[in-house]
Formats: structure tokens, sequence, C-alpha cells
């Protein structure tokens, strides 16, 4: 059993469709970042973690709290990033959603070039956003809501490094209150090393590092 403590999420006898993995591992609170090559399960075992897919035979605890932060955004061309997190956080019971969320993007960066960039997108109808602005705000206006695991499936995906840093900022900032992050992401960030949990897919099953 996993104690309330912990809270860090277990794995026991999960095994990955057409891969033949079998998954036996403890995510803790912090970054963790999975590495593998393209196929090799990441997307599924995070699909299984968020509760998205089922499995008889397996045990996962500690995931009742989490975000997940895919690749998949189904979301109207007409409708203006505002209506987006409107019906996030209408969902999520929150009050005030513009003044909620300026007041969040602005702990990071004041009222800096950098919030008003984000303040601009949310503004535009989603679809003049390109691929990078609708996966940035996507994230950031997940980012915002609380929970006690975020999980992002290549986050990173086609933007500037301007937006990667703001992001990798939000990420941080979850990592420093003690939240837990399960990252995967084709651009292996220098800041990845030293500070992440590795949990690698290889051929012969997955190994764990510091």
């Amino acid at each position: 059993m996993i104690c309330l403590e912990n809270k860090n999420i277990i794995i026991h006898d999960l095994i990955i469709p057409h891969i033949n993995k079998k998954i036996d591992i403890e995510l803790v609170r912090g970054l963790n970042y999975l590495r593998g090559d393209n196929g090799c399960g990441k997307t599924l075992l995070l699909d299984y973690i968020a509760g998205l897919r089922k499995q008889k035979k397996a045990l996962i605890q500690g995931n009742e709290s989490i975000i997940y932060i895919n690749q998949t955004i189904f979301f109207s061309d007409r409708l203006l990033g505002k209506d987006f997190l409107m019906f996030v956080y209408r969902l999520d019971s929150i009050k005030n959603d513009k003044i909620t969320f300026e007041n969040y993007i602005k702990s990071f960066y004041g009222d800096s070039e950098k919030s008003k960039f984000v303040f601009e997108l949310i503004g535009k109808q989603w679809g003049m956003l390109s691929c990078g602005e609708k996966n940035f705000l996507y994230a950031v206006i997940l980012l915002s809501l609380q929970r006690e695991w975020y999980i992002l499936d290549e986050p990173f995906a086609f933007i500037d490094e301007t937006r990667k840093k703001f992001l990798w900022d939000m990420i941080e900032e979850k990592v420093n209150v003690g939240k837990g992050i399960i990252l995967t992401s084709h651009e292996e960030q220098e800041w990845i090393e030293g500070k992440a949990h590795i949990i690698e897919f290889t051929e012969t099953g997955i190994k764990n590092y510091n």
C-alpha cells in the first residue's frame, strides 16, 4: 500500500501492449524524465498513469490528482484563447478566470513583455495561432491549475527558446513546492541532467537512475 505521506506514484505489474514491457516502478516527487525512442511505449505509459487506459491486473497508486498535458488538443479554431481558459477554469470550479490566470502569470514575470505575450495569445482566435503558440498556451493554462502531479508529453514541440524557458520556469516552480512532474521530450534540455529522475526505456526493459 502507498502511504499518504509519500504520495509518489507506484506502478506494479503493468504490461504495455504491443511493446511487451512489464512496468514496475515508483515515480518520486520532483522531476521525472521518460527517455526512449519513438514507439517504445512512453506515451502509452502516460495514458495509463492518467487513467485514460486501464489494465485489470495492473496496480497504479498515487495518481488521484493529475493534470495530463498530452499531444492532442481538441478545440474549435473559431473560439478565442480566453474561451479555452474559461472552459478549463470553469471545469475546475475556478471563478474570476481572467484575473486568476493573470495573477498566476504575473507571479513569474510581473508586467514584463513575457507576461504581455501570454495575455495577447489568449485574446486571439485559436485558429490564428501557430502550432507552437497553441502548444505553449495549452501547457501554460493547464500548468496554472493546482494538482499534485503534472504529466507533460512533448510540451516543447514547435515552441521557440523564449517560450521554452517560460514553460521550464513554471515546471521548476512546481518542483520547488513539492509537486510531481512526469516529462517526455525529444529535445533533451541541458537542465534535465542532474535535476531529473530518469526512466529510460530500453530493448530489455526499463532502467531508473538520477
